[in-house]
């Protein structure tokens, strides 16, 4: 297992993520960076420049970040590391992937629906990466994962089998299910619950960015469960 990345807005969802991250490390040695995005200020100013983006961190934020320690010091072998990135592009999120030697993303709800435009464009720069994404649910505090359902796109080549080895260097689960992600909600709240799955996997492909785009809401989502998302390209 490589190193996490997980950009932040330091809200309460950001403690599960890193009880996640501890988990998935499975005991080995593991680097968690906690990355907190911010805008360049347009200003020619040193001054101001250092003004703005020096803003600092209010009391919840601080208090996320203490339990985030608090919590990596007991795990034993994973080390905690804020990063703070000012300004994100597609060739600067690759250098920070090799940078830190990042194997898996956890992009967090709060971080999702945060309303800063440069965490939006983050999140799409992530997803056109062949980093493996997990996308954690809102009031989903399970931290560990063992029956996955596959959600299979109608184009894809790609089915549970060729998948579960690739998914064991990530998390020790196995894919218990496979279906297509154009099956009715209803039917997959009842394979779901027949089959004890407790997160979905997908392939995703590269989109054209769009700095003000509006995604619908995801189909895990509307399931309430996270999913693990695989960049399909690599296989």
């Amino acid at each position: 297992m490589k190193n996490i990345l997980i950009p932040s807005t330091l809200q309460n969802d950001t403690i599960n993520a890193v009880k996640t991250a501890i988990n998935s490390a499975n005991g080995n040695q593991c680097q968690i960076t906690l990355m907190l995005l911010a805008d360049i200020p347009d200003t020619f100013s040193s001054a101001s420049l250092l003004r703005n983006i020096n803003t600092g961190l209010n009391s919840t934020q601080e208090n996320v970040l203490d339990v985030c320690r608090q919590i990596i010091s007991e795990s034993k072998n994973c080390n905690l590391k804020i990063h703070h990135q000012y300004g994100i592009s597609s060739p600067v999120f690759k250098n920070l992937v090799s940078h830190f030697n990042i194997g898996l993303t956890i992009i967090t709800p709060s971080f999702k629906s945060s309303k800063k435009k440069i965490n939006s464009f983050c999140i799409q720069i992530i997803s056109n990466s062949k980093c493996p994404i997990l996308h954690t649910s809102a009031n989903f505090d399970q931290d560990i994962f063992s029956q996955a359902l596959y959600l299979k796109n109608s184009d894809s080549h790609l089915h549970a089998e060729d998948l579960q080895a690739y998914v064991n260097t990530l998390f020790s689960l196995k894919i218990v299910s496979e279906s297509e992600t154009n099956e009715s909600q209803p039917f997959l709240s009842d394979t779901i619950s027949k089959n004890n799955i407790n997160i979905l996997i997908e392939t995703r492909k590269p989109k054209k960015l769009k700095l003000l785009k509006k995604e619908k809401a995801a189909l895990n989502e509307l399931l309430g469960l996270p999913v693990l998302s695989l960049y399909e390209e690599i296989y």
